[in-house]
């Protein structure tokens, strides 16, 4: 018996050495004029990112290449070509994938990744609006790994703001199965200049000339690109899906007729609920918000220490959440793009209504009436019961 163990354990036939392993951390997804795949990939140079502790060093932590195919896996087959190292996909943070992608279709691309067991479900899928493979090549000073800086710009990590669109390879995947709802991605842009910036030199200055950045949302029909949505009109998906985790509501502590006055509220905690509703044949969703948090700023001459004054700036809050809601809900009523979850909701309250509704749920959703009811309790005013322009003594 342990004769028959030693020999069932002895090992993988098919293992490779991890120095033999080319570490991919992002891929970018590009189509050229022929509509071949251009794949880039970014990998990990293990010696530059162990000799340093910071950025500046004379090697860049991560080499980048691109290769072309007429399918996903022949671009991939021809990396061998150039690649030293075998490439190792498991460790892929991010993906990116150009606006002509989006357009064209991401079907075959998750075909591509579901087909496959080194990848994970995990990664982060991002827009460019023009190369992706652009994004790859820019440096980040404060991140030796630029896919690891990109990953935490969208990741929810610590007390970091998440007011963001959900990006993760598992819900495009769910969202695209479901043939009555929309996927949403957000989009990664370079800011500034990229020339320069794909050099190590230029990460000993202090000020570097380009930086990436997460902008507007793209919103998806089945597997392809439709529309965009400012940041302006994408704040409300994230409360209305239930999906945010904290962020910042600038609202103003007199209403809207002294937005010069302005303050800040945190929010800690929320919870949505969706009530969904047919009523003499018109559909209704009531969206139900419940957010807890602390006032961090305030430009107005306020006592807090008074009940009515917390009511009062609880109502504004209320107020600007109501607002962002409304405008993404909107803007995707007028794309008749479901992002909302609104017919998931439909379907489980009303399954024998569902099967006539799901037969042109676009123009069902473009007829959807909103009611928002948010309620907003303010938790913590900080260290000072007042503010500060009330010890001050100005008076406005």
């Amino acid at each position: 018996m342990i004769f028959i163990m030693l020999v069932v354990n002895s090992g993988c036939s098919n293992h490779i050495e991890l120095n033999k392993l080319g570490i991919i951390s992002a891929i970018a997804f590009d189509l050229d004029e022929s509509n071949q795949w251009v794949m880039t990939f970014q990998i990990i140079i293990p010696k530059s990112t162990q000799s340093k502790s910071g950025g500046g060093g004379s090697q860049s932590p991560v080499t980048v290449f691109s290769t072309k195919g007429k399918t996903i896996q022949e671009a991939i087959q021809k990396s061998d070509l150039e690649a030293p190292r075998h490439l190792f996909f498991s460790h892929t943070r991010v993906i990116v994938i150009s606006q002509r992608v989006a357009k064209y279709g991401v079907n075959q691309i998750l075909d591509a990744y579901l087909r496959s067991y080194e990848s994970r479900e995990t990664t982060n899928v991002l827009i460019s609006d023009g190369d992706a493979k652009k994004i790859l090549e820019i440096l980040t000073p404060v991140e030796d790994i630029p896919a690891n800086a990109i990953s935490n710009l969208i990741s929810r990590q610590g007390d970091k703001q998440t007011n963001l669109v959900q990006s993760k390879l598992h819900d495009l995947i769910s969202t695209i199965t479901n043939p009555y709802a929309s996927s949403t991605l957000p989009e990664i842009k370079i800011t500034g200049e990229p020339e320069g910036q794909n050099s190590q030199d230029e990460l000993k200055e202090t000020r570097t000339s380009a930086v990436l950045k997460l902008d507007r949302v793209g919103v998806f029909k089945q597997d392809k690109l439709t529309g965009w949505l400012s940041r302006t009109e994408s704040r409300g998906i994230p409360w209305i899906t239930n999906h945010l985790q904290t962020t910042t509501i600038v609202f103003s502590c007199e209403g809207e007729s002294r937005r010069e006055h302005l303050s800040s509220f945190l929010v800690e905690k929320s919870h949505t609920k969706l009530k969904p509703n047919i009523s003499n044949g018109d559909l209704v969703m009531s969206v139900e918000i419940e957010a807890k948090g602390n006032l961090t700023e305030t430009a107005c001459n306020l006592d807090l220490k008074q009940s009515k004054t917390l009511k009062k700036l609880e109502k504004y809050i209320q107020e600007q959440i109501k607002n962002d809601v409304e405008n993404s809900f909107q803007a995707l009523k007028k794309m008749k793009t479901d992002a909302l979850g609104f017919g998931d909701a439909f379907h489980k309250s009303y399954p024998q209504d569902w099967k006539k509704l799901s037969k042109s749920w676009e123009n069902e959703f473009a007829e959807i009436r909103m009611n928002v009811k948010v309620h907003v309790t303010i938790q913590r005013t900080g260290m000072i019961d007042d503010s500060f322009s009330k010890i001050s003594g100005i008076k406005e």
